[in-house]
């Protein structure tokens, strides 16, 4: 059995993910602009920081997006749940950690 609102969860939880991040690549190109015009150092370390960080919440938003879409379909709600709960745990997101406790309950309906 699919996971309807499980799935709703996760993908809200991946677009968040998504909008995380382009906030912190802009963070992260106003840092290295303002490090770039000032001759700071320190401020290029936090833009590449807040850069890499953007960077792993994309592959975390998308990942979540994928999780929420497998948990549509009734012969890959499991694995989604899973992979919901992997990157909702690693990454801290409190809709994705629901939407697969919710996908792996339905999925031994």
């Amino acid at each position: 059995m699919e996971s309807e609102i499980g799935s709703k969860l996760t993908v809200i939880g991946g677009i968040l993910w998504l909008v995380f991040a382009l906030l912190f690549i802009f963070s992260a190109l106003g840092f290295i602009i303002y490090a770039a015009i000032n001759n700071s150092v320190g401020l290029i370390t936090y833009g590449i920081a807040f850069l890499i960080a953007g960077i792993v919440l994309i592959i975390f938003g998308t990942f979540g997006i994928k999780a929420g879409k497998w948990m549509k379909n009734s012969e890959t709600v499991k694995r989604g749940g899973i992979i919901a709960l992997i990157f909702g745990i690693t990454g801290i997101n409190v809709l994705a950690i629901i939407g697969g406790i919710i996908g792996l309950v339905d999925s031994k309906k």
